[in-house]
């Protein structure tokens, strides 16, 4: 029997197309997986110890929440167990900024989703540069983002930048209160910083 060499060839083409068009309709692997990840900051580096938090997003998956988990001194982050489905992912460390909800599919479990952050200099950088630009609400909302230790000198400047950005004088004052309930008593800095700002009110 004679061989078509080139029906052959057709024919393997043929076959060849349906199974990657077979494979790329099923993304969906069986069971459970690692979900792995990285954060990264402004510099394109590792973050170590962010927390990241991860949420279902999919009815299709069991309602259960897996994680948080601390990223380790390379940025790497691992959930493990997690069925394919849809997540939100999120996460914050103090001196950096939260990293918001990010819809994450997870069908491939040699895929690494990268999530990346920005150091508490380089975040006030950059509300600094908005309001140079007239963004103010832009920059509210970025310093708002901002996770800082409670009563250090990052949330004192924090709350310094939203006295100034707020045109609500209500808010202004809500924040002044909160700022003199702070454990700073015997801190020259903050007093004088506080009175500062007690000027601005009158």
């Amino acid at each position: 029997m004679k061989l078509n060499i080139g029906k052959l060839c057709l024919l393997f083409t043929g076959a060849f197309i349906f199974f990657l068009l077979s494979c790329a309709s099923k993304p969906h692997f069986e069971g459970q997986g690692d979900l792995c990840g990285i954060i990264i900051d402004e510099n394109n580096k590792p973050v170590k110890d962010f927390i990241v938090y991860c949420k279902v997003s999919d009815k299709k998956v069991p309602a259960k929440n897996p994680g948080p988990v601390k990223t380790n001194e390379s940025g790497l982050f691992v959930i493990y167990g997690v069925p394919s489905g849809d997540y939100l992912l999120s996460g914050s460390k103090n001196n950096y900024l939260s990293i918001d909800p990010v819809l994450y599919s997870f069908e491939d479990r040699t895929r690494i989703i990268c999530l990346q952050t920005r150091s508490y200099k380089s975040a006030i950088l950059r509300a600094e540069e908005l309001i140079g630009m007239g963004q103010i609400k832009e920059a509210e909302s970025l310093i708002a983002k901002i996770n800082c230790e409670k009563d250090s000198r990052e949330e004192l400047y924090i709350k310094f930048y939203q006295f100034l950005l707020s045109e609500d004088k209500d808010n202004r004052v809500s924040i002044f209160k909160n700022l003199r309930k702070s454990n700073f008593p015997n801190d020259s800095f903050f007093m004088d910083f506080t009175n500062k700002l007690e000027e601005m009110l009158k």
